[in-house]
């Protein structure tokens, strides 16, 4: 690692400039950068061993993580990641945190989270085996995280969402998802009918969760680990184009005191279920 000799002071400074724009999802494609921020994810990310290009300090709390930052950077992969010590105010500039801890790590765009509708096809249509999950208009970053970190915490190898779901890259996915998003491939569908013929064309079935007639309680229905559930927009829930694509409907009894579940919750119910099968 290399850490700059002079420290930030300027809130106008370029580097505190290009970080603070990266809370835009125009500026985060254009660089092809993002931000985690927080103790935990940038352990997780060099665990990960992510492309790390830089990392932004508070210097109020430097002597504290300088420890850690020897640490996890030692090694030839990151010899060139940049340490910038910010002061309090600069780094608040950027932080999106309420209680900031002091570091903010700058991702480049990851190698395994792809846009791209054929890729997606080929690799089903190919015999794919892993486990996976589709994501369907998820617009809310943060419970669009939480829904990743409980799939990957029951064991979801691939996650496949719709092009109009939150930004992955977002800093409130990123927060939400905590450190999941960097052990799951990620792939991203603009046309998740297209998606799902291409899956049940490759011998798999998929299945959309919700509540529609015809649908199938969770209980009576025989899941395999190879078949995949699509989790919906929980106000607007799934297109009816989109489940009709799919082999069946199911959902998940549940009390008549409650209206519905929260997505995270129906996703790790669901992948849980074909995960003890």
């Amino acid at each position: 690692m290399i850490i700059a000799k002079d420290r930030i002071t300027s809130r106008k400074n370029p580097i505190v400039m290009r970080a603070a724009s990266l809370s835009d999802k125009k500026s985060r494609e254009e660089m092809g950068l993002f931000m985690a921020e927080g103790v935990k994810l940038f352990s997780e990310a060099v665990n990960a061993e992510l492309p790390i290009d830089s990392v932004l300090i508070d210097e109020e709390k430097f002597d504290t993580l300088l420890p850690m930052l020897k640490n996890e950077l030692d090694g030839k992969k990151y010899e060139k990641t940049v340490i910038y010590l910010l002061s309090k105010s600069c780094f608040e500039k950027i932080s999106t945190e309420k209680s900031p801890q002091g570091v903010i790590v700058i991702i480049k765009h990851l190698d395994f989270f792809k846009r791209c509708t054929k890729i997606i096809e080929e690799t089903f249509l190919n015999g794919d085996k892993k486990y996976s999950i589709i994501l369907s208009s998820m617009r809310d970053p943060g419970n669009l995280g939480s829904v990743i970190r409980s799939a990957v915490a029951f064991g979801a190898e691939r996650i496949i969402i719709s092009d109009d779901c939150a930004d992955i890259y977002n800093p409130k996915t990123v927060r939400a998802a905590m450190g999941s998003l960097f052990k799951v491939e990620v792939l991203i569908s603009d046309d998740l009918c297209r998606t799902v013929s291409a899956i049940r064309n490759g011998g798999r079935r998929v299945f959309a969760a919700e509540l529609r007639e015809n649908a199938v309680s969770l209980n009576d229905i025989d899941l395999a680990p190879s078949d995949i559930m699509i989790i919906g927009n929980e106000g607007h829930g799934i297109p009816e184009e989109l489940s009709a694509a799919c082999n069946g409907s199911v959902y998940i009894p549940i009390s008549d005191r409650a209206e519905s579940l929260n997505a995270a919750v129906a996703a790790s119910i669901f992948i849980r279920e074909q995960r003890l099968l």
